[in-house]
């Protein structure tokens, strides 16, 4: 049985595959450990090199191929179903861990602070086109300056970027991820973080031990800037703060009014009426609040709908 399982998604990363998969079994430890890499489908020759690493490292590389595109959501699901250890790392196929004790520190650290449930460390932001320069993640700042943390500073925002993190893993047979985590959500490694912390302490490691790639094909590229970001994320965006506030006691309404905003915007610039119907459905409440408090948004928002006047009526009501 292994003391730590690595749970690894991943989906047309076959530029970057081979430098995470280094990052795995080059890792020196004095207790077993498995890699659980979910391979959502990918059509770039990804599944070849997984096939060669799990052939040279079996006990320690086990793939799941997808047969068809199942969505980020389900890979992770099925990914972290699968995973068997007391400990659960993560690190998606484009990111790598750079120390090869990594595993070691973060299982060593957990095995002697019994009342923590999640351990992480500083990681290198690496842009691959070189459009801003590298950073070290978190800053002493957005961890508040403290070492040890709690739920209560996670829910403000996201430090712990995902391939540094290491759970005390809550899940098992009578457990199981798929009837806890929500459906439908992003991000998912987030949540993930929320609901290990409710269980005990959040502790930082200082050594930066893992890069996490910025490129153009990542979820995360365009976060919160570019319309294709709010289109193909927003909604579920939208649902992971829904998730936070009913089960975390949490006010996300800014968070929201942000999102639904700024969706809308990028619906009508880009005649989205499909994500703009759901917004509508959805939230109409939010519509009509996100709107009503900035004037700036309306302004932009007739411009954009006087183009489209007939495709979107429906919309006039919640500006007017």
């Amino acid at each position: 049985m292994p003391l730590v399982s690595v749970c690894c998604v991943t989906y047309n990363h076959a530029e970057f595959i081979k430098q995470t998969l280094e990052g795995f079994v080059t890792q020196k430890t004095n207790f077993p450990f498995e890699v659980i890499i979910a391979d959502d489908c990918s059509t770039d020759g990804q599944q070849d090199i997984i096939k060669e690493y799990a052939k040279k490292y079996p006990d320690i590389i086990k793939p799941i191929f997808h047969s068809h595109n199942t969505g980020s959501y389900q890979n992770l699901l099925d990914a972290a179903s699968a995973c068997k250890g007391k400990y659960v790392a993560m690190c998606d196929g484009d990111d790598y861990w750079t120390d090869e004790n990594k595993l070691q520190k973060q299982a060593d650290f957990m095995d002697t602070h019994k009342d923590c449930s999640i351990c992480f460390h500083p990681v290198l932001i690496k842009y691959e086109d070189g459009s801003q320069k590298n950073v070290i993640f978190p800053k002493s700042r957005h961890r508040f300056y403290k070492k040890t943390l709690n739920i209560n500073d996670l829910l403000k925002y996201n430090f712990i970027q995902t391939n540094s993190v290491m759970y005390r893993w809550v899940f098992n047979d009578k457990n199981s991820i798929e009837d806890i985590l929500p459906k439908n959500i992003l991000p998912v490694d987030y949540y993930l973080h929320l609901l290990h912390a409710s269980k005990g302490k959040i502790c930082f490691l200082p050594d930066v031990m893992a890069v996490y790639r910025k490129h153009v094909n990542g979820i995360w590229y365009g976060v919160n800037l570019l319309d294709k970001w709010f289109l193909n994320y927003g909604i579920e965006h939208l649902c992971f703060y829904e998730s936070v506030e009913k089960y975390f006691g949490a006010d996300k309404s800014k968070e929201k009014i942000h999102m639904v905003r700024n969706t809308a915007l990028a619906s009508l610039r880009n005649n989205d009426k499909e994500t703009l119907n759901k917004l509508l459905n959805l939230y109409p409440q939010i519509l009509k609040t996100a709107f009503a408090e900035n004037k700036g948004a309306v302004s932009k928002i007739r411009h954009t709908i006087n183009k489209f006047k007939q495709r979107f009526t429906g919309f006039m009501p919640f500006i007017i």
